[in-house]
């Protein structure tokens, strides 16, 4: 597998040699890009990079917590997330406002290949801290590229690590992990805009075999589910309007999305079958 992973990567560098950087050298923090010139000029995308073939693991990025939600117990409230297809960059700060955004270079979206986790650094490899992270730009509007807005400073290095989402700790470790070829951007993609409240929503057990219970702080009125390349494959309405309605998941294993709609919202949720 890893020989078959390597030698496509191979085939995607020679075939956009005057574009991309060798990606296997800078997954780590030591050997991060410079996108100081892009930061700067604070306008258009900087790519394609990808994140296929990185192996690095840095022990900084596994201190993450609380914004990662790919942990390898799949308990995302207090798990520590995976490390995994990592590639880091690097640019000197400025005084004021940064935002960066991991896009697709153009308008081909695969659910699997969008799903990234990044996180933004201040100092030094061996003393990094903690600036921001996220996982998703806007997970209610199905859009999984990572974004980070934050207050930067003049005289100070800062390190941007991109990573993608794991599945397997979610109790099937044949699911994917999320690697491919991306962007970065320093304006705000356009993304649909969903209405999410303030309800509380969890799912369990996740994983399951195939039934799954909704538990929210307000009443459920339907649930759409969701496959992995966004087809809907099932409506179910709750008539009832309960607060904690059990619903089956499609018979095939997977990743699958719950779309929730309750009485003070929507919401969203992961859940895997196994």
């Amino acid at each position: 597998m890893r020989f078959v992973k390597l030698f496509l990567l191979l085939i995607l560098l020679s075939a956009n040699a005057q574009h991309v950087l060798s990606q296997l050298t800078n997954d780590l923090c030591s050997s991060a890009l410079d996108i100081h010139d892009f930061i700067i000029q604070n306008d258009g995308l900087s790519g394609p990079y990808s994140n296929v073939g990185a192996t690095g693991n840095d022990v900084d990025v596994a201190d993450v917590t609380g914004c990662w939600f790919d942990p390898l117990s799949g308990d995302i409230e207090n798990g520590t997330p995976q490390v995994d297809a990592t590639v880091w960059f690097r640019f000197e700060g400025f005084d004021g406002n940064l935002s960066v955004f991991v896009q697709p270079c153009d308008s081909n979206l695969n659910f699997l290949s969008q799903d990234t986790q990044m996180v933004l650094f201040k100092g030094e490899c061996d003393s990094l801290e903690v600036v921001a992270c996220n996982e998703d730009i806007n997970a209610a509007a199905n859009y999984y590229w990572s974004g980070i807005s934050s207050e930067i400073q003049s005289g100070t290095d800062y390190y941007l690590a991109v990573d993608g989402f794991n599945y397997s700790g979610f109790g099937s470790p044949e699911l994917p992990l999320t690697t491919g070829e991306f962007c970065l951007s320093t304006q705000q993609p356009e993304v649909a805009v969903t209405e999410v409240s303030s309800a509380q929503l969890s799912a369990f057990p996740n994983p399951s075999d195939g039934m799954i219970t909704l538990q929210t702080n307000s009443p459920v009125m339907e649930v759409a589910v969701y496959n992995m390349v966004g087809a809907r494959c099932g409506v179910y309405a709750n008539p009832g309007y309960t607060n904690n309605p059990t619903i089956e998941l499609p018979d095939s294993s997977g990743v699958y999305l719950l779309h929730v709609k309750t009485k003070r919202g929507e919401a969203f949720r992961r859940v895997i079958r196994n």
